[in-house]
């Protein structure tokens, strides 16, 4: 079969694909032997987004060739949720053990007769399967402030007001549940104070301990943003993360993805702001990253995690 032939048939499987998932699945990135597949895995509300090389022997003599870009949970993304809580997202680690399977798998699907002509839609919907044994369970919510409270004043209200319900027994029990927080040195400009507190933690249920203990404190409780962001490893490899903004926009997003760039693992940091009275542009986003690089590095949990 000429190489003519060959290239008309992962045209069709392109088109395949596409009247399949929808027009948007099907990401071409310049190369007519190269695309990326955005595919859903409904079962388990998420989407999982591979890069394909196709050889120019492909399909009649060779296999495509897979690169594994990520899987992300999508059901973060609808409208439907209530409003009122941080949805922590599940993130697939692909690790090398699960790559020398899928790559078995692509091969073995290709070299089926009656798959030639669609073997990435064959091995897409094995991997479906597959993964729904290694995807991590839905994590509970972690209540947030109401819509005209700030984060910072309502978790003080309800530490206060479960301060007042508790026995002595009861506060010094829940005190010793809550992880150790570093405190690192605060970073100033114009009059604006930026100070960022880091703990190692396991649980979702241990973010919101470390942030309710944090606001206990007035004059955390009393800044114009305490911005969170934390990242957990689960026991089967993957990562549980969330951000909340606490009103400064994408500022947790930008927390999150420095996690992410770090390594960092079983960590939340929360930057406390308090505004000076000018503001500061983009430099603000700079002074929240290095407040909370800067306890990230002192505290040392990042070498606790394995990360220098």
């Amino acid at each position: 079969m000429d190489g003519a032939d060959n290239r008309q048939r992962q045209r069709d499987e392109m088109l395949a694909l596409a009247a399949i998932f929808g027009d948007a699945a099907v990401e071409h990135d310049g190369d007519t032997s190269s695309f990326v597949l955005h595919a859903p895995i409904d079962a388990m509300e998420a989407q999982v987004d591979v890069r394909f090389h196709l050889p120019e022997s492909y399909p009649s003599d060779s296999p495509p060739v897979f690169e594994w870009i990520g899987a992300r949970d999508v059901s973060a993304d609808g409208d439907a949720r209530p409003s009122g809580y941080m949805y922590p997202t599940r993130q697939l680690v692909f690790s090398a053990e699960m790559s020398r399977a899928a790559a078995a798998e692509l091969h073995r699907v290709w070299g089926e007769d009656m798959g030639r002509d669609a073997a990435v839609f064959g091995w897409i919907t094995w991997l479906a399967e597959y993964l729904s044994e290694r995807w991590p369970r839905p994590l509970d919510p972690i209540p947030l402030p109401k819509d005209g409270i700030s984060a910072a004043a309502k978790a003080a209200e309800c530490a206060d007001a479960s301060r007042d319900d508790e026995t002595p027994a009861e506060s010094q029990a829940q005190g010793a549940s809550v992880p150790d927080i570093f405190t690192g040195a605060p970073l100033e400009m114009k009059k604006s104070v930026f100070v960022g507190h880091v703990a190692r933690v396991t649980s979702a249920q241990e973010v919101a301990s470390v942030l309710a203990a944090l606001l206990q404190d007035k004059k955390i409780a009393q800044a114009t943003h305490n911005i969170l962001a934390y990242r957990i490893r689960l026991p089967n490899g993957s990562f549980s993360q969330d951000n909340d903004d606490d009103g400064e926009t994408a500022a947790g997003r930008r927390l999150a993805h420095l996690l992410q760039l770090l390594g960092a693992e079983n960590v939340v940091v929360v930057v406390t702001r308090w505004y000076g009275g000018t503001q500061l542009g983009p430099d603000r986003f700079k002074l929240i990253n290095n407040a909370a690089r800067q306890a990230l590095d002192a505290s040392g949990l990042l070498a606790t995690a394995g990360h220098q």
